[in-house]
């Protein structure tokens, strides 16, 4: 078998039957929150021979700041460079809809997004983007 690598791992708009509700609901157990933001046209998911292995939610708060709704990577793949593959694909999709701040409810995953850039504001965090 070859070895994981996530940068070679797909990531596509999810078709409507193939929306991962057991990896949206694994990182934000609300139901009825899950559900108003998953049929946004913003949601990725990652696929390895056709199975979703990892998923990710943004939505635009206003033409410039967009707010990260989720991210999560299935049991098996976690802590193999999955989730920062796709937070940095939904970093370059807000971005290319106009985003300049991105900005992430408390979570569990802070680590994460402090590595990548993101800067504590109380309990949630923002990742300010510079115009090149």
């Amino acid at each position: 078998m070859s070895r994981f690598l996530p940068s070679q791992t797909p990531i596509y708009k999810p078709y409507r039957d193939e929306i991962p509700w057991d990896l949206l609901l694994a990182a934000d157990p609300d139901e009825a929150r899950v559900n108003a933001y998953a049929h946004t046209e913003f949601m990725r998911v990652a696929k390895l021979e056709d199975v979703v292995i990892g998923v990710y939610v943004v939505e635009a708060m206003t033409p410039t700041r967009y707010q990260l709704r989720n991210l999560s990577v299935a049991e098996g793949y976690r802590r193999k460079g999955l989730g920062s593959w796709l937070l940095g694909h939904a970093i370059g999709l807000a971005e290319t809809k106009g985003a300049r701040e991105i900005f992430v409810a408390s979570t569990p995953l802070r680590g994460l997004f402090v590595k990548i850039g993101f800067a504590a504001v109380d309990t949630d965090l923002l990742l300010t983007l510079t115009p090149e």
